[in-house]
C-alpha cells in the first residue's frame, strides 16, 4: 500500500495523500521518501498547475512523526532524519506551483509545519493544529517555531508552543492562518474550488508571486518592491503576460502557457 497515494481529480490539480490512517498519517521515513519522490515527479510535470495535500481516514492530515522512531539515544540518525526532514519541508514551501493544505482533524507536530509549508491552508471545523513538540521534552525542529510565529505573531505562536495549546479550525481561521473553515462534509468542495480558482492565473505570476512573498518578507520594504517592479516589467514582455492583456480585452478566457 502507498504511503502516498496520488490522484488526479481534475485535470492540472494533483492531489497527494497521506496515507498511513491506522497511524493517523503519522510521519515515517518511507513516507517522507515517497513524498519526496512524489513532489519531485509534481513539479517536472508540466501538466501539475495545482498540488492538494490530504490526508487518508478522516482524523487527521498528519498527527505529527512517528515517535517510534525516536526510541533510544539514536544521535546521528535522529539528527539525520531531521535535517532531511526539514529540507523537504524548505522544498515543499520554495515549491514554483500553488500548494493546498486540506486538514480535517489533527495537524500536530511534523504536519502542522508541512502545513505551513504550504500556500493555502483549508480547515474543517473539527480540525486541530498544534506543536506539542514541548510535551516530550524537544522543539520543533522543521522550522515549526519561526514559521508559525511569521505567520500569526508572537502571542498566539507562545499560547500553541509554550501552552502546548492547539488551535481549532476556526481560531485558525479567525487568525488568518486558513483561508477558510467549513464543515467536513464541505471541506474537499470548498478545496477544489480554490484549486480551479488557482488554475486560472498564468502560472509564471504564481511562481513570480510566490517567490516574492517569500524573499521580499525578510527585505526592507523599498528594496522588496523594487523587486516587485522588476518581476512585474519581466513578465509584462512574456507571452503569458501579453496573453493576458489581449485575453482581457477581446473578453475571452486567456490560454497561458508559461515561461517568459
Amino acid at each position: 500500500m502507498p504511503l502516498i497515494e496520488i490522484s488526479t481529480p481534475l485535470s492540472g490539480i494533483r492531489r497527494l495523500t497521506f496515507n498511513r490512517p491506522e497511524k493517523l498519517n503519522a510521519i515515517s521515513t518511507p513516507m517522507l521518501d515517497e513524498f519526496e519522490v512524489a513532489l519531485d515527479n509534481a513539479e517536472a510535470d508540466d501538466s501539475v498547475r495545482v498540488i492538494i495535500l490530504a490526508g487518508a481516514g478522516g482524523k487527521a492530515f498528519i498527527a505529527g512523526a512517528d515517535i517510534a522512531e525516536y526510541k533510544g539515544d539514536k544521535r546521528a540518525a535522529f539528527a539525520a532524519y531531521q535535517m532531511r526532514a526539514r529540507g523537504l519541508f524548505d522544498r515543499l514551501e520554495n515549491m514554483p506551483k500553488p500548494v493546498i493544505a486540506q486538514i480535517d482533524g489533527f495537524a500536530l507536530g511534523g504536519g502542522f509545519e508541512i502545513a505551513m509549508c504550504c500556500d493555502i491552508i483549508m480547515v474543517s471545523d473539527v480540525a486541530q493544529l498544534g506543536l506539542p513538540e514541548g510535551r516530550l521534552g524537544l522543539v520543533p525542529g522543521g522550522g515549526g517555531t519561526q514559521r508559525l510565529i511569521r505567520a500569526v505573531g508572537k502571542y498566539a505562536a507562545s499560547d500553541v508552543m509554550l501552552a502546548g495549546w492547539r488551535l481549532s479550525g476556526p481560531r485558525a481561521h479567525a487568525l488568518g492562518l486558513a483561508a477558510e473553515c467549513t464543515t467536513t462534509e464541505t471541506l474537499d468542495d470548498a478545496v477544489m474550488a480554490r484549486a480551479r480558482a488557482c488554475l486560472k492565473i498564468a502560472p509564471q505570476a504564481q511562481a513570480e508571486m510566490k517567490r516574492l512573498m517569500r524573499e521580499g518578507a525578510d527585505a526592507p520594504a523599498a528594496t522588496a518592491k523594487s523587486f516587485e517592479q522588476e518581476v512585474l516589467f519581466r513578465l509584462y514582455s512574456a507571452p503569458d503576460g501579453q496573453e493576458g492583456i489581449n485575453a482581457f480585452l477581446e473578453k475571452r478566457d486567456p490560454n497561458f502557457v508559461g515561461g517568459l
